[in-house]
This record gives C-alpha cells, structure tokens and sequence, in this order.
C-alpha cells in the first residue's frame, strides 16, 4: 500500500508539473498568436495608407491631365500664343515624364512591399501551422496521459 501512495504521489508531482507546462506553453502560444494578430492588422493599415497614397496620386495625374487638356484647347483657340504653348506643353510633359517615372517606381516599391509583407504572412502562416501542429500534440499527450491516469484508478 505504500507504494500505491508513492506511485499516486508521483504521478500527481508529473501530472502538476505537466499541467504547469501546458499552462506556460499555451500562454507563450496565446501570446505570439496575439503578436501576430497585432503584426497583420498593422500590415493592413499600412497597405491602406499606401492604397490612399496611390489614389491621391492618380487624382493629381488625373487633375494634370486635366491641365493639359485646357492647354491644349487654348492653343487651339489662340494661334497667336504657339509658340509659347508648345514651349509649355513640352515642359508639362517632361513634369509628367518625371511624374510617371515617381509613380513607376513608386508602384514597384509598393509591389515591393507587397511581397515582402506576403513573405512575411507566409512565414507566419508557417508558425502558426507550426504551433497548430504543437497543440494537436499536446493535446495528444494530455489524451494519453488522461487514459493512464484512468487505467492506473481502475486496476
């Protein structure tokens, strides 16, 4: 009988340690989880100020061609002024150039992030299936530990 009491003690210590351990391991995993969380909906906001940025500059772009549209309407009106609207249309197309130019590589920086933002909730997405995958066995364990602890409470 001694030893029934030794071995009952014994495997509370295991089972108290374990429990302690799946407490511990399952707050570190809450946590990341809430770390993640906190990572992506920060991407997301920043991939709605770049997507604000963008439409800003396709207004200006829109509001330039606009400009260029009443230029090009005053030089049809007034005949007298070609030669100083050619010189102002070829400076607003070299502002556009160099526009364009911004706006490319801006949008390639943005597809730039993009990816990178994609690595990264890729990277994450592997760490969560990860920490998915380590639940599912501990899970597992505390099954197995539970279906001991019945065989050993009914000999």
């Amino acid at each position: 009988m001694d030893i029934e009491k030794l071995a009952e003690k014994l495997r509370d210590m295991i089972v108290g340690d374990l429990k302690e351990e799946f407490k511990d391991f399952k707050s570190s995993v809450t946590g990341e989880l809430a770390g993640f969380r906190l990572a992506i909906e920060s991407m997301n906001e920043r991939l709605s100020a770049l997507e604000d940025r963008q439409a800003n500059l396709e207004a200006e772009v829109r509001e330039i061609k606009r400009s260029i549209e009443y230029t090009n309407q005053r030089i049809d009106e007034t005949n007298r002024r070609i030669d100083e609207t050619n010189k102002r249309i070829d400076e607003t197309r070299a502002e556009l150039k160099a526009e364009i130019m911004q706006n490319t590589q801006r949008i390639d920086e943005t597809n730039r992030r993009i990816d990178e933002l994609f690595i990264e909730v890729s990277h994450i997405r592997g760490d969560l299936n990860k920490a998915l995958s380590q639940k599912e066995i501990i899970e597992d364990i505390l099954t197995r530990i539970q279906r001991l602890e019945l065989r050993i409470l009914r000999p």
